[in-house]
């Protein structure tokens, strides 16, 4: 059976317009995906480096490669929802409330289970948490390869490596994550499991 390849896009990266428009689907995502996990979908899905996307979530002009941390105050939520043409309600809760960057880890953290799925929730970002929701183990803080940790911040070094340390390059998961396009959705169990978590640190944010 002929597979079909995804087409070759040029994009300005000023504006990170494509020329022949870009691929992305609203069910790639599941409930409460950060924006982390978000934009590496994108990333990968349309060859798109981790400069060409940074440079256009700040709401100033900033160094790609310290980029801008993942709060509400400093993501161009407006442009980022007109780009990927997702609700800006979802877009909104993709991103920690400034409010709760005192109990946010400042590191990337992860459940290794998730990430095989691609998938990475905001509520992996709180610190109090220490289990993922849905599959009830603990949160990794580090690559279990090198003990590098990430800065949990949008820039060049995390959007230029999905799913893997970037400083060994050692897959953070157990084995590749799927596809957007093959993965299933979370079963219902798994979607009230995280919904709770969420509002339960969320309630008024």
């Amino acid at each position: 059976m002929e597979t079909k390849s995804l087409p070759i896009m040029l994009f300005d990266e000023r504006t990170l317009t494509p020329s022949f428009g870009y691929v992305f689907d609203p069910k790639w995502l599941d409930p409460f995906e950060s924006i982390v996990s978000i934009l590496w979908k994108l990333a990968k899905m349309n060859r798109l480096s981790g400069q060409a996307i940074t440079t256009q979530l700040a709401k100033s002009d900033i160094d790609p490669y310290e980029g801008v941390a993942a709060r509400r105050s400093e993501v161009d939520l407006c442009r980022l929802h007109l780009t990927l043409g997702l609700p800006l309600k979802l877009v909104r809760d993709s991103v920690l409330p400034d409010a709760l960057q005192a109990v946010s880890g400042p590191d990337f953290r992860y459940c290794r289970k998730c990430l095989c799925r691609g998938y990475h929730s905001i509520v992996h970002q709180i610190g109090a948490n220490k289990c993922c929701p849905v599959h009830g183990d603990m949160l990794e803080i580090a690559c279990l390869t090198c003990g590098a940790k990430a800065p949990y911040r949008l820039n060049v070094a995390l959007l230029d490596t999905p799913y893997r340390c970037g400083n060994c390059g050692h897959l953070y998961g157990a084995s590749p994550p799927v596809s957007p396009r093959n993965k299933r959705p979370f079963n219902k169990k798994a979607r009230i499991a995280i919904t709770r978590l969420r509002w339960s640190y969320f309630a008024y944010f």
